[in-house]
This record gives C-alpha cells, sequence and structure tokens, in this order.
C-alpha cells in the first residue's frame, strides 16, 4: 500500500472514530473520555513514530472502519485490546488473511520488546486494560471497553514515548522466520554413520508406555502410529511427519484432521528462535518441499540433539489465536482471572481457551470461505508477502497446502484426531470449539453416587440447574467456586501423608488445574501430562 493510499485510509478511520463521538455527553463517562482521546492521539500521530496509545487508537479505528466497510476478516471478531494494538503499529494497514499468522507475527513482536523499556511499556498496557475490565465490569474484548480504553492509556502517560520505526512490525518482522519460515539457505545435517540401525529400531518401538517419554523422537512415533491406524502413508509421505508430531503433542481428540496439518505449520512456526526444538520442527518443514523421503529426513533428526531429549516445555502451551496473548501475559504479571466475552479465563485455562478459540475461528472460515476469498484487503501485508526469495514463499505455500490434503485426503471429513482409548472421562470438540463430555461406566457410577448425596442434602432430586458438585456447608445447591476447590485441594494435601500419598500431587493439581493419574492419562493431551508432571518435579525438587 502507498504513502497516498495509507494516508487517505487512516484519514477514513479517523473519521469513523470521530463520528462515533457525536452526541456523546463528556464528563468522566469512560467511552466519552476515549472518543475524545481517539480524535487527539490520531491527529497528532506520525505513522513512523508511534506512541503506544496512538497505535492502540489507531487500532481500533481500523476495526471501526473495516466493520463499517464490510471488510473485517471473520477472526477480527476475536481481537482484544493487546491485537488492536498490533494492528494499529502494523505500518501497512493491511490485513492479514490468516488468523495463525496474525496471532504468530503479533506473538513474535511481543517477544523483540520484552526487556526493554517498549516491552515494559506493553505491561503497563495490559495491567491498564485488566483494571479496567474490573472497574466497569466488562470483558477486555468488550466494545465499549475498547474504546474507554483509549483515554485510559492517554491517562497513564503511554502516549508519551514513541515506537521508532525500527521496532514497527513490517521492519522489526521482516524476514523472521515466524513470517517467511525456515532459512532458504538452511543446510540439513547429514545423517550419523549409525542412522540405518536408529531408523530400524525407531520402527520397532512400542509406545505402549509413551507417557512416560517426553522427547520429540517418542510423540513422533506415537504419532505416527495413530496415523498408520487411520490409513496414512506414513512411511511413504515426509508431509506426514510434523503433523503428526503436532497431533500427538497438542491435539485434542476430536480436532478435525481438515485442521491438523494448517495447525501443525501454524505452531511449528510460532516458537521463539531460540527454542531448541526450532531445529527439529525446520526439518520438518522443509522435507517435503525438498522431496525427502520418509528414512532421509529421520535420518537427519537424529543428528540434532534436541530430537532425543526432553521437550522444551515452553513449546507445550500454544496460544496463538487472536484474544489470547493478553490473558497470557496478564497471567505472567500475576493476575488470577481475566473475563473475556467468552468467559472467565485463569492460568490453567489457557491451553483449553486455544484449543476453543481455534476451532471456533477454523469454523467460521469454513463457513465464510467463499466470502473471504473475495473480500478486499484480505491477502497478506506487503511486508509479509515482499520476501527477498519469493520462490520460497511459494514454494512454503504450496508445501502447507501439500500436508493439509495429504492428512484429510486418507481421513473422513468429519473425523477427529485419533484419540488414545477409553478413560474416565474424554471431552469431545465439535467443529465450532465447543465441546462434550463423554464418561466411562466408572466415572458415571461416581456421579450416580453424588446425585444420592444430593437427595440426601437436600430431601429431592436435583433440578437442570442445580450443580451436583455443591458446597457441603450451603443451606441450599451452590455450586463449588474455584476457591473451593483450591481450599480442598489444600486440605487433601494436608491429609496426604497420612494416606501415604506424596502432597505434591495436589500442589501440582492447584498449579495447573488438573490432576493426572495412570487411571485418568486419556483424557488429557500428551502437552498436559508433560505440564503436571513437570510441575511434580519442580515441586519436589524446591521441596527438598
Amino acid at each position: 500500500m502507498g504513502k497516498a493510499s495509507r494516508k487517505k485510509r487512516e484519514q477514513r478511520a479517523r473519521r469513523v472514530a470521530s463520528d462515533g463521538s457525536k452526541g456523546v455527553p463528556g464528563g468522566d463517562d469512560p467511552q466519552a473520555l476515549g472518543d475524545a482521546a481517539i480524535a487527539r492521539l490520531l491527529c497528532v500521530n506520525d505513522p513512523d513514530n508511534f506512541s503506544l496509545a496512538a497505535a492502540y487508537a489507531c487500532g481500533y479505528g481500523v476495526l471501526g472502519l473495516t466493520q463499517q466497510e464490510g471488510t473485517a476478516p471473520y477472526w477480527y471478531q476475536q481481537i482484544d485490546p493487546l491485537d488492536a494494538l498490533f494492528l494499529g503499529a502494523m505500518h501497512s494497514r493491511e490485513t492479514f488473511a490468516d488468523e495463525l499468522l496474525f496471532a504468530n507475527a503479533r506473538d513474535a513482536w511481543l517477544r523483540l520488546l520484552r526487556g526493554t523499556v517498549h516491552g515494559k511499556a506493553i505491561e503497563r498496557f495490559v495491567r491498564e486494560a485488566v483494571a479496567l475490565s474490573a472497574e466497569l465490569g466488562l470483558p477486555l474484548d468488550n466494545g465499549k471497553l475498547m474504546l474507554a480504553l483509549v483515554g485510559r492509556l492517554e491517562a497513564a502517560g503511554l502516549d508519551r514515548r514513541r515506537l521508532p520505526k525500527r521496532l514497527l512490525p513490517e521492519v522489526a518482522l521482516r524476514g523472521s522466520r515466524v513470517i517467511s519460515g525456515p532459512s532458504p539457505d538452511m543446510r540439513l545435517p547429514d545423517p550419523p554413520a549409525e542412522a540405518e540401525e536408529r531408523i530400524k529400531r525407531f520402527w520397532k518401538s512400542k509406545d505402549d508406555a509413551w507417557w512416560g517419554e517426553d522427547t520429540p523422537q517418542a510423540i513422533l512415533r506415537a504419532g505416527l502410529r495413530r496415523f498408520h491406524d487411520a490409513g496414512l502413508p506414513v512411511r511413504k509421505e515426509s508431509g506426514a511427519l510434523l503433523p503428526a508430531l503436532y497431533a500427538a503433542l497438542l491435539a485434542n481428540p476430536g480436532e478435525p484432521l481438515d485442521d491438523i496439518g494448517k495447525h501443525a505449520w501454524a505452531w511449528a512456526l510460532s516458537l521463539d528462535e531460540k527454542s531448541p526444538l526450532v531445529p527439529v520442527l525446520d526439518i520438518l518443514l522443509v522435507a517435503p518441499e525438498l522431496g525427502m523421503s520418509v528414512s532421509d529426513t529421520l535420518g537427519c533428526l537424529f543428528t540434532v540433539p534436541a530430537f532425543t531429549r526432553p521437550i522444551p516445555s515452553e513449546t507445550l502451551l500454544w496460544t496463538s489465536s487472536p484474544g489470547l496473548a493478553l490473558p497470557r501475559m496478564a497471567f505472567e504479571l500475576g493476575v488470577a482471572v481475566v473475563d473475556t466475552r467468552a468467559g472467565s479465563i485463569t492460568p490453567d485455562m489457557l491451553d483449553r481457551a486455544g484449543t476453543q478459540a481455534r476451532m471456533h475461528i477454523s469454523c467460521a472460515a469454513r463457513g465464510a470461505e467463499d466470502d473471504i476469498e473475495q473480500m478486499d484487503g484480505s491477502e497478506d501485508p506487503e511486508w509479509v508477502r515482499g520476501e527477498p526469495d519469493e520462490r520460497w514463499a511459494e514454494r512454503r505455500e504450496a508445501v502447507r497446502e501439500a500436508v493439509q490434503r495429504k492428512v484429510r485426503g486418507k481421513c473422513d471429513r468429519s473425523g477427529g484426531a485419533p484419540h488414545r482409548g477409553d478413560g474416565p472421562a474424554e471431552t469431545i470438540w465439535n467443529a465450532d470449539g465447543s465441546s462434550v463430555t463423554r464418561l466411562s461406566a466408572g466415572t458415571r457410577k461416581l456421579l450416580e453416587l453424588q446425585v444420592d448425596s444430593f437427595r440426601q442434602k437436600f430431601g429431592r432430586e436435583p433440578g437442570p440447574g442445580d450443580p451436583l458438585i455443591f458446597d457441603l456447608d450451603a443451606s441450599e445447591p451452590t455450586p463449588i467456586t474455584r476457591e473451593d476447590i483450591d481450599r480442598m485441594m489444600l486440605d487433601m494435601a494436608g491429609m496426604a501423608e497420612e494416606l501415604g500419598i506424596d502432597p505434591v500431587f495436589f500442589h501440582a493439581g492447584r498449579e495447573v488445574g488438573y490432576m493426572v493419574t495412570e487411571e485418568n492419562q486419556d483424557m488429557f493431551t500428551k502437552a498436559e501430562v508433560l505440564a503436571y508432571s513437570r510441575a511434580v518435579a519442580r515441586l519436589r525438587q524446591d521441596g527438598e
């Protein structure tokens, strides 16, 4: 987009924002203050030298403009204040065609600012948004709150420090891995001398006890077994390797196989370039494009130390969706809960919220696919498209599409990712992001006992709105709160030693939001199991 076109769009965004202020009373009304702040910030805005407050005001204006024009991508409805800030900081003002690319770029940009004075300003931004949400009693992604936040940011002084052009996303992220994928100059390592023997052992190894293993090698092997059972040619197509690793590590039961390839690619690019897992993922990304066989790809992987070492903990939580960066950062700053239009989120709910967001947006994308193809401004920004090696970008897209075709071509379109069998309960995700829980016979028996307890406590049958897990001290059926559960876990931890149980299991459960045992591990993804087991190990170490 040229300077003249960009200026015209900014002027239209300014008019949309100022039109919203007409007829709005002044005084201390937060929205009126937000309207007035938008007018001031956009009038003094220098596209090459944003303040955070001005970038956010511009992002808010662009949201209003695209809604007014009917050009808003389907995933804009999930955007929250931190997303709007990133949107406003993008110099080009063009929209991303893919919500995962948008979120990955947003997260990479935030990582670049972390630890700098501008990163501190981002933290202040998050604190102000959370505080305003609590004061107004509105979700963080509510339109009224997002408008009122403009005035709040100005009052907090976030209109004073400028973001230099070199830190604006289109400059800071140009050529980065998150945008362009592995370097075109990447040289694959030569397989080790014993590669053939190690590959044979890889295929012969059984994964009956794989829940106790935490290396990419073991997780990939388990994923390939599942894909083999689903009819995929896992020994012939190197394009199945990355989706298999993702499916075994992060995919929830019920996640459509149509989405596995796309999500695997996006997850692989979402990681910090400094992550030790990146060399593993880069091999999996380029192998199909280079026409490598599965054996040759595995041979290369065996030269990377990270392939046979415990998978890094930071790869276990994937929140690359609009609306999730702000809650994640808020939790890092010590906030206990954030409210969104989808509901309240606590730290242990981030993984589920990520799954829900991705599946909801994927469902919306399938429903709006025809409209998106004709949507004005739906291509990736110029700074994403304009890579030095255009052929590499084209090959990257071809590989991603090929992976998706291979994964979905062998499986029923409505089927879910292969899962691990029956456990006490299993969450089945619907395509729209909603879910239902299927219970085993043993779990149903426990619920029947809980119904009996309800009858004894209240002298009647439980009704449709009555909680089955209730406060035993309340005179009326009252749901147990998170605080109640925390107290119960602490009480159980206090009694654990008398029962011959390590109390650290309960403390780890409080930390991650669930407890994993041999009996219920099938309820969870591999990433969730690892997160819990590592919390147990860390707490044990801290207690020594």
